[in-house]
Formats: C-alpha cells, sequence, structure tokens
C-alpha cells in the first residue's frame, strides 16, 4: 500500500502504525535517542500502543533526492529485513518506509521490548561466565551458519546489530541495511559474517576462538590461519580509520566513545554507552602536561579498538589551563570499562 501523510510517501501493509505520530515528525526529530550529523533515529508509539524506531534522513541537493526517490536507503533495509524472515532468520519486524521531496528517507521497525544489545550482554554478563560465554558463542556461530545457508552478505556484521532477551537468550538482528543475498558465496562473503569474532580476542585466547569456528563448520581450511587472517584485517581497518575518523570522534568531546561535562570528559563502556563512574577514591589520579594527557587518553582508545587489554584504563580527562589530570582505573576484572 502506498499513501501520503505529513509530508512524506508511504509504502507500508498497516496505515495504523503511522497513527499519531506520523504528523508531528518535526518535532520527535528533535528529540531522538541517536543522532548523527545525517540521520535521526526517535521513538514513536502508534495507536494500539506498539513501540517503534524512526530512522529518518535527510540530505539536501538534486542528487540525494533522486537517489532517496530511486535507491532508498530507508527502502533497501526494509527489503533487507523481509529476505531474513524469508530465509527463517530472526529479526525486527520492519512495517513502513517512505520518501520526501526533499532528499528524506524514512524507515520504521518495531521496538524489541525487553532486549539489550548482544554486544552490551558480551561485555557485561556473558565474558565473565563460562556458560553464557558459549550460548553467546553458539547462537552468532548459528546467524552465521544460517547466512551462509542463504548466500547472504552483511556489510556491518557486529555484535552491536544484534539483540538478545537476557532471559531467554532469543535474538533478532537490526539495523539490516546492506544485506543482500549473492550468486557466489566465496571468503570474503564469509570474513564479512564473521566480523563480530575478532574483537572477542580481548576476553577469549586466539586459539580458543579458532577451535569454535573450525568445530562450526563455516571453514574447511585451517580455522587458526583464517582467523588470524580475519584479526590482522581487523587491525589493519582501524589503523586506517584513525586519523580521519576515529581520532576527530574521540577529540569532539561528544561521541560513542565519550562525552562532556564541565571540564571533564568521561569514558564510555565498551559497548559505547555512558555508565556511573567509580568512586574516585578508586582511582589512579596523575597530572600531565595537556598534550601528553591528550595522547594518553587518545591511545587508550586506540588499543581499546585495537581490543589490547589495558592494566590502567583512562576513565576521565579533566583539562586545566597548563596541566591536566587523568583518572584512570587498575585492571578489574567485573569492570564494564576495561
Amino acid at each position: 500500500m502506498k499513501l501520503q501523510r505529513g509530508g512524506w510517501i508511504w509504502h507500508l501493509d498497516d496505515p495504523s502504525i503511522l497513527d499519531p505520530w506520523a504528523d508531528h515528525i518535526p518535532e520527535l526529530i528533535r528529540t531522538p535517542v541517536k543522532r548523527n550529523g545525517v540521520r535521526s533515529i526517535f521513538k514513536a508509539a502508534d495507536s494500539a500502543g506498539r513501540t517503534c524506531f524512526v530512522k529518518a534522513e535527510e540530505k539536501s541537493g538534486w542528487f540525494n533526492w533522486f537517489r532517496s526517490r530511486f535507491f532508498s536507503k530507508a527502502e533497501s533495509e526494509y527489503r533487507s529485513a523481509r529476505l531474513l524472515r524469508a530465509c527463517g532468520i530472526r529479526c525486527a519486524e520492519y512495517d513502513a518506509w517512505g520518501y520526501n521531496g526533499r532528499g528524506g528517507s524514512i524507515v520504521v521497525s518495531r521496538s524489541l521490548e525487553g532486549y539489550v544489545s548482544a554486544m552490551e550482554f558480551w561485555y557485561a554478563k556473558a565474558r565473565f561466565d563460562g556458560e553464557l560465554k558459549r550460548k553467546w558463542l553458539d547462537l552468532f556461530f548459528d546467524f552465521a551458519l544460517h547466512f551462509r545457508e542463504n548466500r547472504l552478505t552483511h556489510p556491518d556484521f557486529h555484535s552491536a546489530n544484534v539483540m538478545i532477551e537476557p532471559n531467554t537468550l532469543n535474538a533478532a538482528m537490526i539495523d539490516t541495511y546492506g544485506i543482500h543475498r549473492k550468486n557466489r558465496y566465496g571468503e570474503s562473503e564469509l570474513r564479512a559474517i564473521l566480523a563480530w569474532l575478532p574483537p572477542l580476542r580481548m576476553d577469549v585466547p586466539v586459539p580458543e576462538l579458532a577451535a569454535r569456528l573450525q568445530q562450526s563448520g563455516l571453514v574447511q581450511e585451517d580455522a587458526d590461519l583464517f582467523l588470524q587472517d580475519l584479526i590482522r584485517r581487523s587491525e589493519r581497518r582501524v589503523e586506517l580509520e584513525w586519523e580521519k575518523r576515529r581520532k576527530p570522534q574521540i577529540l569532539s568531546g561528544n561521541s560513542k566513545f565519550s562525552h562532556t561535562s564541565g571540564n571533564r570528559e568521561y569514558r564510555h563502556t565498551l559497548w559505547y554507552e555512558p555508565a556511573p563512574m567509580p568512586d574516585e577514591n578508586e582511582l589512579v589520579v596523575e597530572e600531565f602536561p595537556p598534550e601528553e594527557a591528550e595522547t594518553l587518553w587518545l591511545n587508550s582508545f586506540r588499543d581499546q579498538l585495537l581490543c589490547r587489554k589495558l592494566e590502567k584504563t583512562p576513565l576521565i580527562f579533566e583539562k586545566k589551563p597548563g596541566k591536566c589530570r587523568i583518572f584512570s582505573l587498575l585492571y578489574k576484572k567485573n569492570s564494564y570499562f576495561c
């Protein structure tokens, strides 16, 4: 079904999903749950009380109008979700997508109430518990096997794009943009659907991960060599992105890595969310010249992205004229930060 509402042309099956929020999109965009330069994600509820996430993206210019009209990212994400469900792979329900005359695209998916991201579940719980760790790995290898069996590839297969219900360990994929079926399935497609594996080496020895990979049946060759290659490629991406993308994000003082309050920057958890800081009495406080303090702060995030376990993790970067202080947490097994 196709209809026009709130300045958008919608494609959907059930128009009730738009009631009443679709008439108030400009106001809702001003209070997003997540935002970047061109995209806002906000929560809304329909007339039946069902909660959904709405992802709206708008870029000006003729080219972007043409792209949103004929090569819409929103439509692609919607169709990728339908493809997953047709293949028996559980994902969030996508109810609608649309576009406007200003280069904008929009897609609506149902909220998975009671679920948390698999990345959060790993760093907050599973990595500290042998049985949960095993079940978490089983779940992700199962996803990868289903992708391979259906010749599906995913350009952004990381653990934050899977949601888990903590009590039942039921799981569903979100952010399905880019998932599609390949005519031929080779090593590059296999590497793509195993992109979630290298970050686990911070907490699981590489030989153990390689053994699990071999047992999964996903690789026919030496799993250890395959995993080592996967890790090298992952590290190379981190290095290539560091100067142009990651370093500026961190230096902005407000990104997924940290946030600023007053003259202090506060580190986020390993799953990139703010969390209460330990009592400052538990932290090691050191004073440095500004340039040295900044380098130490930045390098700690670079090491984190490279999955290096830190013995001393900077949590607070306090800036004052002529001198700075770093508040660090000594390695603590059950910490959310290291």
